[in-house]
């Protein structure tokens, strides 16, 4: 295996191995925000440092069930974007080595970087506004437990 093959296929493997393990070993998601239910105790806990809030679930399920509700729809749409990104990260690499680049035979290079720079933004343009709505929902809700 040459260096530039070599380069691209460490470049991958550190960039998901990375996020893979932030998502789903560390359960982390942008909002920064995850929870664990006991018996009739909720315990908010926030960045990986883990800051820990307790909230007393009794009378206030209705406030608990739309923080989860928050909290599930940001990791849902954070693992999209690990999957997406997982798909799109070697054709972004491959950029910088064209000698690689799939369809070098239909597509010229100008081309092939026009389209995966576009279906690049297309997916954040649709995925940021999600990430702060999402984001902004959860912090309401964590503030709604937390009086």
């Amino acid at each position: 295996m040459d260096k530039k093959k070599f380069t691209i296929l460490l470049s991958y493997a550190v960039v998901m191995t990375g996020l893979l393990l932030l998502t789903f070993g560390a359960e982390w998601n942008p909002s920064n925000y995850s929870y664990s239910l006991n018996n009739e105790t909720m315990v908010i806990e926030k960045g990986l440092a883990q800051e820990v809030e307790e909230v007393s679930v009794g009378n206030r399920m209705n406030d608990v069930l739309r923080y989860t509700l928050a909290v599930s729809a940001e990791q849902q749409q954070w693992r999209i974007d690990v999957t997406v990104i997982g798909i799109l990260l070697p054709f972004l690499l491959l950029l910088f080595i064209p000698d690689l680049r799939p369809l070098k035979k239909h597509l010229s290079t100008r081309w092939y970087v026009t389209i995966v720079l576009a279906i690049l933004v297309v997916y954040a343009a649709y995925s940021v506004p999600n990430h702060i709505s999402n984001i902004n929902e959860v912090h309401e809700q964590v503030s709604r437990l937390l009086e």
